[in-house]
Protein backbone atom coordinates (compact mmCIF):
# COMPACT_ATOMS: atom_id res chain seq x y z
CA UNK A 1 0.00 0.00 0.00
CA UNK A 2 1.21 3.63 -1.00
CA UNK A 3 -0.19 6.81 0.66
CA UNK A 4 -1.85 8.92 -1.95
CA UNK A 5 -3.89 11.93 -2.67
CA UNK A 6 -7.12 10.99 -4.25
CA UNK A 7 -9.17 13.90 -5.52
CA UNK A 8 -12.87 13.27 -5.87
CA UNK A 9 -15.26 14.64 -8.61
CA UNK A 10 -16.97 16.11 -6.01
CA UNK A 11 -13.48 18.16 -4.81
CA UNK A 12 -13.14 16.45 -2.08
CA UNK A 13 -9.41 15.53 -1.30
CA UNK A 14 -8.49 11.96 0.81
CA UNK A 15 -5.55 11.26 1.71
CA UNK A 16 -4.92 7.37 2.81
CA UNK A 17 -3.07 3.98 2.11
CA UNK A 18 -4.30 3.42 -1.77
CA UNK A 19 -4.27 -0.61 -2.73
CA UNK A 20 -1.14 -0.82 -4.84
CA UNK A 21 -3.38 -3.51 -6.97
CA UNK A 22 -6.10 -1.17 -8.47
CA UNK A 23 -8.49 -1.68 -10.62
CA UNK A 24 -10.37 -0.43 -13.54
CA UNK A 25 -13.28 -0.18 -11.72
CA UNK A 26 -12.51 0.73 -7.97
CA UNK A 27 -9.83 2.21 -5.55
CA UNK A 28 -9.93 0.65 -2.14
CA UNK A 29 -7.85 3.25 0.64
CA UNK A 30 -7.14 1.86 4.06
CA UNK A 31 -7.71 4.62 6.73
CA UNK A 32 -8.67 7.53 4.53
CA UNK A 33 -9.40 10.93 6.12
CA UNK A 34 -10.01 13.97 3.93
CA UNK A 35 -7.92 16.64 3.88
CA UNK A 36 -9.09 20.45 4.22
CA UNK A 37 -8.20 23.69 4.40
CA UNK A 38 -8.08 25.73 7.54
CA UNK A 39 -8.38 29.43 7.05
CA UNK A 40 -5.68 31.64 9.07
CA UNK A 41 -6.54 32.86 12.46
CA UNK A 42 -3.92 35.77 12.39
CA UNK A 43 -3.59 38.10 9.65
CA UNK A 44 0.20 37.24 9.87
CA UNK A 45 -0.50 33.40 9.32
CA UNK A 46 -0.69 31.10 6.42
CA UNK A 47 -3.58 28.91 6.78
CA UNK A 48 -3.29 25.44 7.57
CA UNK A 49 -4.21 21.82 6.74
CA UNK A 50 -6.17 19.31 9.00
CA UNK A 51 -7.04 15.82 8.38
CA UNK A 52 -10.62 14.64 9.07
CA UNK A 53 -11.38 11.10 9.29
CA UNK A 54 -13.52 9.90 5.99
CA UNK A 55 -16.34 7.32 7.14
CA UNK A 56 -13.91 6.10 10.32
CA UNK A 57 -17.23 4.30 12.26
CA UNK A 58 -17.49 1.67 9.05
CA UNK A 59 -15.87 -1.49 9.42
CA UNK A 60 -13.90 -1.75 6.30
CA UNK A 61 -12.03 2.24 7.83
CA UNK A 62 -8.99 -0.13 8.67
CA UNK A 63 -9.19 -2.65 5.83
CA UNK A 64 -9.75 -0.32 2.83
CA UNK A 65 -12.92 1.43 1.90
CA UNK A 66 -13.80 0.68 -1.85
CA UNK A 67 -14.18 3.97 -4.02
CA UNK A 68 -15.74 3.85 -7.95
CA UNK A 69 -13.11 4.60 -10.10
CA UNK A 70 -16.18 6.68 -11.80
CA UNK A 71 -15.94 9.25 -8.51
CA UNK A 72 -11.88 9.91 -9.26
CA UNK A 73 -11.12 13.08 -10.72
CA UNK A 74 -7.20 12.21 -10.16
CA UNK A 75 -4.50 10.33 -7.88
CA UNK A 76 -1.28 11.91 -6.92
CA UNK A 77 1.12 11.21 -4.60
CA UNK A 78 0.95 14.07 -1.44
CA UNK A 79 4.28 16.36 -0.78
CA UNK A 80 6.55 14.24 1.60
CA UNK A 81 5.57 16.72 4.64
CA UNK A 82 1.58 15.66 4.15
CA UNK A 83 2.80 12.17 4.18
CA UNK A 84 4.97 12.48 7.01
CA UNK A 85 1.77 13.98 9.10
CA UNK A 86 -0.12 10.65 7.94
CA UNK A 87 2.26 8.76 8.62
CA UNK A 88 2.68 9.44 12.44
CA UNK A 89 -1.10 9.03 12.95
CA UNK A 90 -1.42 6.11 11.42
CA UNK A 91 1.17 4.61 9.68
CA UNK A 92 5.07 3.22 11.39
CA UNK A 93 5.66 6.92 12.67
CA UNK A 94 8.45 6.62 10.24
CA UNK A 95 8.75 10.32 8.57
CA UNK A 96 11.06 10.67 4.70
CA UNK A 97 13.66 13.28 4.99
CA UNK A 98 13.29 16.25 3.21
CA UNK A 99 16.11 17.37 0.90
CA UNK A 100 17.64 21.02 1.36
CA UNK A 101 16.72 21.78 -2.10
CA UNK A 102 13.35 21.22 -1.24
CA UNK A 103 13.15 24.06 1.38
Amino acid sequence: MTVKLITLKTNHTLLGAVNDQITDSVTQVKEPVQVVQVPQRAANEQPGLAFVPFLEFSQEFKTGITIDNEDILCITTPVVELENQYNQIFGSGITIATSLKNK
